[in-house]
């Protein structure tokens, strides 16, 4: 990839949240590297939101916009951000590589617009289904002892776990993966060059010798709400099927599951005691987005292709 349009990314990535349609709706324009020169310009904020037009919104929201990305612009991150990205050996990935995962598709006008990865990319597209598991970072013991055995179910059809990264559940999901020597799929939400949570930064380094770490949010990024919501998208465009181990009734893996439903992707909850709070999120799921009710880890395959692979 070009430097230029390397360095673009980088600096859409650290100036605009994913999925903002009007920082894409200028860069399907301009190009990458184009729209960031307009930016960068000194045209005026009138003459950008007539180029834009009020189908992006109207012109406060494109001020606005136009406003934040300017004020939040800043070359000497950009390149901090790009030395940082060699130095720790990852690589961007867009539509246009062989590695680009189809599925992404999905999101539509909220796809990302590039993957940072460390790893084995072949991963993300692999031939065989790809499984994410979700669930509360507060994990019981029974939660995580359910976690390896969704993992130990699909083991024999090859199945790439999919996950978040964080503590608990996703944890328990990859470390399980690893037993059976399989890297799987952790998509965090910030740079890579400092990945969250510290505590699994071993855990992210046995993973990529594998299989792959993505995020995407450029190095420098560091982890905020917003983007955990952003990135559970990702981890439900990139699976096939998506099992709920343990969540409360408000939580990251709802909004994950109500990501996959929302695409079509099959959902499955593992059931808990109606008196535990991290059941509730599960029954919730069953009720309001029609989960399948796991009562066995057999019972995962019918969230994934029969037979196993697909091209999404």
């Amino acid at each position: 990839m070009e430097t230029s349009i390397l360095t673009a990314h980088i600096a859409w990535g650290l100036c605009a949240d994913p999925g903002d349609t009007i920082a894409a709706g200028l860069i399907e324009r301009e190009g990458i590297a184009g729209a960031l020169a307009r930016v960068r310009s000194r045209e005026s904020l009138s003459s950008l939101v007539k180029f834009l037009g009020a189908e992006l919104g109207p012109e406060g929201t494109l001020r606005q916009h136009l406003n934040s990305f300017r004020s939040l612009d800043d070359p000497a991150r950009v390149e901090v951000s790009l030395k940082r990205q060699r130095l720790a050996g990852i690589e961007l990935i867009t539509a246009e590589h062989p590695h680009w995962p189809p599925g992404l598709a999905d999101l539509g006008p909220f796809a990302p617009r590039g993957l940072w990865m460390r790893g084995q990319q072949p991963s993300v597209t692999s031939q065989y289904s790809r499984l994410a598991i979700v669930g509360s970072r507060r994990a019981t013991s029974d939660g995580v002892a359910n976690t390896q055995a969704v993992v130990a179910g699909v083991w024999c059809d090859q199945s790439v776990i999919v996950s978040g990264g964080a503590l608990g559940i996703d944890t328990a999901a990859h470390r399980s993966a690893l037993d059976y020597q399989r890297g799987g799929v952790a998509v965090l939400a910030g740079g890579l060059d400092n990945p969250y949570p510290a505590e699994n930064t071993g855990l992210f380094a046995q993973i990529s010798a594998s299989g792959v770490v993505l995020s995407e949010s450029p190095c420098t990024t560091r982890p905020r709400g917003e983007l955990f919501l952003h990135r559970n998208r990702l981890i439900a465009a990139l699976s096939h099927g998506v099992v709920v181990v343990e969540a409360a009734f408000r939580s990251g893996a709802m909004n994950t599951a109500s990501h996959a439903a929302a695409l079509g992707r099959e959902v499955g909850v593992v059931p808990g005691r109606w008196s535990d709070a991290t059941s509730a999120g599960c029954f919730r799921i069953a009720r309001e987005r029609g989960a399948v009710i796991l009562s066995e880890p057999a019972d995962v395959a019918m969230l994934l292709p029969t037979p196993a692979g697909g091209s999404s």
